[in-house]
This record gives structure tokens, C-alpha cells and sequence, in this order.
């Protein structure tokens, strides 16, 4: 049952063919097993989460009306708020941090009727593709021990990966939720932007207010398509403090015939270069989808990657130096002055973001506007496309300082940042993108892609992800752990 998907759990609690204290329990079993040496779960609510459960099971009893999360237990990131439980994004600073209400997000897992019983590790503020931080230590891969989940949301998808619960509240400002997905075998999907609340999210600090950054969304990570549509249903939601005019409808996905899409594919990218078994396995995934009855075609992107990528830093590095020490910023300016123009090393890219101007950042948000005008009108001809997650799978764990770290694709060095490149197209343009896996590598480990939509349109890449699910198989059981 541990590895069931959790639709499937949530009927077995509706037809009382078990119980969710049975359900609970047994996802504490697996984490007693198996969390020693996957150390995904670090903060734990037993006995409150068995009272909820008995609360559960004893309304299904008296036939009251049930929530479409009804007695299913689960677990949240620690960037989220949850009240009474421990929540500190990674940061020693909050590690005292016992929140009084929860994150609007978790509060309408709840109140769908989730029980949230324990929290998964992430990074240092979420700020890393490796989950590790000073106070939890470092979180492993089920399918290698040796090998990081990824990050930010690798406590998620290695709690997810090892059975030990069926559904997770990620967030997404390059790749959290989709390369963790990737790196762990699993589907997880970035909605488009702000449809789901981040108020409650860490960081910024405890009790502080994110209504929207720009780039930054959560969304759900399970162990099927089926699942992300169901929390996304509970999720999708104005803010509270725009909750009195404003509601979010999303439309049904475009067709749920096969013989009806239009998918465009980008399986390579000269500046985004990804390991040949990913590009491998995408091309592989849109034969079968050609064969199946799809329109697929091998596409020209309406902008270049690298004028994405471009737009993509500017936004995103001022917002992750925020908060920064003084000296931070002293030394990145000073590294800004010397820079080649045609210098793009990840290093430089940060750089660059740490003298942006605001007057700078009007005009490349203009710039963002504009490519966003451009999706949408590729997005009347095609569906969805296709396109890597990440450039690499996962990778053995390597704490150096950032810019000390490599990584090796196809037999020759790579900037480590490198891997966040696929992540940004999708964010720089709000656009929903779910990942899913397609197969895997020649050393065991699972490789997935990103099925990227049109704005707002989150469930036609939910439609197209069941469709490359039935094609391609879905989630596997790491062999340790079966």
C-alpha cells in the first residue's frame, strides 16, 4: 500500500477497505525502516496525525461529507509553514520555528482533509540543487545512496521515491519541484504563475508575507499524474486577501484524445547541451507518440534559448542575492567590472544580477512581457512541447562552495548552475510545465522530461502526462527498496 498512488489510497479510505490511522501507520513503518538512511523526513507530528486520523476514520463512520483529501496522511516541504510542527527552510537561523497557523497552501490540503504528519529537507532557503543544510544534514537518493535527490524540493521526492509518503507540497523558482522529480523517478508539476498561493512560504522569513515574486510558484510532487491532478484542484486558489473578488477557474485540458494533439518537441539544445540518454529517451518518448496518433514535430523556438536564459538570470539572481551579506554584493560588483561582455559562466550571470538596476529591471521585464506574447502564439499552434528537465540525472552528492562544483555531461566539464538551465524558460514566461518519466539511464537511474503548456492551461500537460504514463510506464520502485 505504501507505494500505492494516493488516489488509489483515497478511494480504499472512501470504501473503508482501510482506515487512515492503518494508512498513517504504515507510512511510519516505512519511515522507521527506511528514513535512517534516506534522511528525507526531519521533523515528525505522530501522535497529533493519529488523533486526526481517528477523526477521519470516524466521519467516514457516520457518513459526513468527505473532502477530496479525506484521511490521506502526508508530509510538506520545509520551506512551508505548518502549525505545531517545526519549519525552518533549511535555516539555522528559524530552527526553533513552530509556526501558529499554516501556510495557505497547507491549509487547503487541509482543510480538503490531508493530514499533514511530518516535514522533508530541503537546502539552506531553498537555495540549492542538493538538499542539505546545517541542521538536518544531507538527504539521499533511493535509487543511489550516494547521489543527491536534488534540490529544492529533494526531501519531497525522496520521501515520495521511498514509499514513505504518497503526496508533497514543492515550490519552483528553478527546477525545485521538476529536477527533484526527475532525479527520483517521480511526477511533480510547476503550475503556472501565482494560481496557488505562496503565503507561507520560507523564505522570506517566518511570518513574513510572499503574495508573488514574479518567478517563484508551489505545486504538487507524486507517484502519478492522477495525484497532481487532484491536489492541483485543491490547490488552485486566489490568495486569501484577494479571495474576496477574485477566483481561479482553470480550463479542462484542450483533448484528452491522443489522435487530437499537437505536441512540439526540443530534445537538444547547443546552448543547454543535456546528456545524450536524455535527449535519447525524449526522442524516443515523441516516436511513441507519433505512432500512438499525435501530431509531433521537431520545432524552432520563437526566441532564442540564449536570450531566454538571458532574461532568465537578470530575473532570477537579484532575487536569490536578496538578503545577502554587504560584502556579498562588494564582491560580486567588483567582479562586474572586469566581465567580458559575451561572458556567460554562470558566475557572471550572478554578477551581472547583483548591480541590476531597478530602472535596468523595468526593461528586462518588459523584454519577459514580450516573450511571453511569443508562447502564447506558439501555443495556438501546438499543445504542449517537450523538452529535457535537466541537463544531467542525478548526480553524487558535492557540498564544495557553488562555483567550485562540476558537473560532467557527455564526457566533458560543466558549470554546475548548468543544471538549472531547462528550468527557466518555463518560469521566465509563467508557464505550467510537469515533469514525467520516460526511462532509464545505463547506470540505473530514472530520467524524465518536462511537458511544458500555455499559460493557465496546467491541465492539458496533466492530459498529455497520462498519455506519456500509459506510453512510457510510470513511477518505479527503486530495487533497494522492494
Amino acid at each position: 500500500m505504501i507505494f500505492d498512488s494516493a488516489h488509489e489510497i483515497l478511494e480504499k479510505i472512501k470504501q473503508g477497505e482501510v482506515s487512515s490511522l492503518e494508512v498513517l501507520e504504515s507510512f511510519l513503518a516505512q519511515v522507521e525502516k527506511v528514513n535512517p538512511k534516506i534522511n528525507a523526513i526531519v521533523a515528525l507530528d505522530i501522535e497529533r496525525a493519529k488523533e486526526k486520523a481517528k477523526e477521519a476514520d470516524n466521519k467516514i463512520s457516520l457518513k459526513s461529507k468527505l473532502g477530496p483529501l479525506h484521511g490521506l496522511p502526508m508530509t510538506i516541504k520545509d520551506a512551508f509553514e505548518v502549525e505545531g510542527i517545526v519549519s525552518t527552510g533549511g535555516n539555522p537561523a528559524w530552527k526553533d520555528n513552530i509556526p501558529k497557523r499554516n501556510a495557505e497552501a497547507v491549509q487547503r490540503l487541509v482543510d480538503a482533509g490531508a493530514i499533514i504528519f511530518g516535514k522533508t529537507n530541503v537546502p539552506f532557503l531553498s537555495s540549492d540543487l542538493q538538499s542539505f543544510n546545517k541542521i538536518y544534514g544531507t538527504t539521499n537518493n533511493p535509487w543511489d545512496l550516494e547521489r543527491t535527490p536534488g534540490g529544492s524540493s529533494g526531501g519531497s521526492a525522496a520521501a515520495l521515491a521511498a514509499g514513505m509518503t504518497p503526496l508533497e507540497l514543492g515550490s519552483d523558482i528553478g527546477g525545485s519541484i521538476r529536477v527533484p522529480a526527475h532525479f527520483c523517478g517521480l511526477y511533480g508539476h510547476k503550475p503556472s504563475y501565482n494560481i496557488i498561493s505562496e503565503v507561507g512560504h520560507m523564505p522570506p522569513p517566518p511570518g513574513s508575507i510572499l503574495t508573488g515574486n514574479g518567478l517563484s510558484v508551489a505545486g504538487p510532487l507524486a507517484r502519478s499524474p492522477e495525484d497532481l491532478e487532484i491536489a492541483l484542484d485543491v490547490l488552485v486558489a486566489a490568495q486569501e486577501q484577494d479571495s474576496q473578488a477574485w477566483k481561479v477557474k482553470l480550463p479542462k485540458a484542450r483533448t484528452k484524445k491522443i489522435k487530437e494533439l499537437k505536441i512540439a518537441v526540443w530534445p537538444d539544445e547547443p546552448y543547454a547541451e543535456a546528456d545524450d540518454e536524455i535527449t535519447s529517451l525524449i526522442k524516443d518518448t515523441a516516436e511513441d507518440l507519433r505512432h500512438a496518433g499525435a501530431k509531433v514535430e521537431t520545432v524552432d523556438l520563437p526566441i532564442s534559448f540564449e536570450e531566454i536564459d538571458k532574461i532568465y538570470s537578470l530575473l532570477l539572481n537579484p532575487l536569490m542575492l536578496a538578503g545577502s551579506p554587504k560584502e556579498t554584493f562588494e564582491t560580486l560588483a567588483k567582479l562586474n567590472e572586469s566581465l567580458d561582455p559575451n561572458d556567460v559562466s554562470e558566475l557572471a550571470k550572478v554578477a551581472r544580477g547583483s548591480v541590476l538596476k531597478h530602472a535596468d529591471w523595468v526593461l528586462v521585464n518588459a523584454i519577459r512581457q514580450n516573450m511571453r506574447q511569443k508562447w502564447r502564439e506558439f501555443f495556438n499552434k501546438f499543445d504542449v512541447i517537450l523538452c529535457p528537465t535537466c541537463i544531467t540525472p542525478a548526480f553524487k552528492h558535492n557540498h564544495n562552495p557553488v562555483h567550485e562544483r562540476k558537473l560532467t555531461i557527455n564526457g566533458k566539464d560543466d558549470e554546475y548552475l548548468r543544471a538549472t538551465l531547462w528550468a527557466g524558460p518555463a518560469v521566465s514566461a509563467g508557464l505550467p510545465s510537469t515533469n514525467v518519466p520516460i526511462g532509464m539511464s545505463s547506470n540505473n537511474l530514472p530520467i524524465s522530461m518536462q511537458i511544458t503548456g500555455p499559460y493557465l492551461e496546467d491541465k492539458t500537460c496533466l492530459e498529455v502526462a497520462k498519455v506519456v504514463r500509459n506510453l512510457r510506464g510510470g513511477f518505479k520502485i527503486p530495487p533497494n527498496l522492494q
